[in-house]
């Protein structure tokens, strides 16, 4: 009886460790099913995703490997959003986070080279921030037109200007503040949040 209480600790301990790190979400597969379940997408609290691949756990409890081939996005907690983007100069398929979503969708990625960080610090990153600016150092930014797919496009700081005329040419205050650098490249979260805040009130 000992031995098979020790057993039954050991196994619903080998359950909750073999689950830590997971959290709630779902993931939309190429063909457009949507699947619930549990998704880890990080080694370690602390670090940044893994671009390349996530562990899922589906409904029926079964776990594998979902690679940026295999799926389009991914959802944790209801509140951080992936989605695949060609990324680099071979355009190979990696996971990017949505920072911002409007007219202008705003994607942040984190590669294996940059410093470890974590989403709740890029939410965060304007109140930690002294001049009250998200921090853009550890990620590249890739804007969008939400109806245009077409019209990803990598923001690199020496050119965060012309990026931005060519995104935001119809918010007039907005480009205004641009062109005279009362935003840069620093304070493109809000930026892109600003512009889409803007568009309905047209």
């Amino acid at each position: 009886m000992k031995y098979f209480f020790t057993t039954i600790i050991l196994f619903v301990a080998c359950l909750v460790f073999s689950q830590e790190g997971f959290e709630l979400g779902y993931i939309i597969t190429n063909k457009g099913d949507t699947l619930k379940g549990k998704i880890k997408d990080r080694k370690y609290t602390a670090s940044a995703p893994n671009c390349d691949k996530i562990s899922f756990i589906d409904a029926s409890g079964k776990e594998g490997g979902k690679t940026a081939d295999e799926i389009k996005q991914y959802c944790k907690k209801g509140t951080q959003f992936f989605r695949v983007l060609p990324i680099g100069l071979e355009g190979k398929l990696k996971f990017a986070e949505i920072l911002e979503y409007g007219d202008v969708i705003l994607f942040g990625y984190t590669s294996n080279s940059f410093v470890s960080t974590t989403s709740e610090f890029l939410s965060k990153s304007v109140d930690k921030n002294k001049d009250g600016k998200p921090d853009a150092k550890n990620l590249e930014f890739f804007f969008q037109k939400q109806k245009d797919p077409n019209s990803l496009m990598k923001v690199k700081p020496k050119k965060f200007q012309e990026t931005a005329l060519f995104f935001f040419q119809n918010d007039t205050a907005l480009i205004k503040k641009i062109e005279d650098k009362t935003f840069k490249y620093e304070d493109i979260r809000f930026v892109v949040k600003t512009h889409n805040e803007n568009v309905p009130k047209k």
